[in-house]
């Protein structure tokens, strides 16, 4: 899984440029994979909802979140359960989301 995460190229993938931020969805995603409890899971969950695959201030989604809800589910079946909740809450918070304009890409 973590071959996975580091596999894709995020900076080409495109986002709000003042909002999304690559470098935090590949370490959020990196740190929930690991995490070992519930305060490990939140600081990646916050890394992914503030501006890794969502944001969550603006109730919006990043064509990020296409690639990382496979990797969330991946986590949710096979990590910690603190990770699980966080991975499906984010996999929630992005079907919940709306598509952010003005994308760079």
């Amino acid at each position: 899984m973590l071959n996975a995460i580091d596999a894709v190229n995020r900076g080409a993938i495109p986002g709000h440029p003042d909002w999304y931020e690559p470098a935090r969805a590949a370490c959020g995603l990196l740190a929930l994979a690991s995490a070992a409890n519930m305060v490990q899971a939140a600081e990646a969950g916050s890394l992914l909802g503030g501006g890794g695959i969502v944001h969550g201030h603006s109730a919006a989604v990043f064509p990020a979140a296409v690639v990382a809800a496979p990797l969330l589910l991946d986590i949710a079946q096979q990590c910690h359960p603190a990770a699980r909740d966080t991975a499906l809450g984010l996999v929630d918070e992005a079907l919940s989301s709306f598509p952010t304009p003005g994308t760079r890409g």
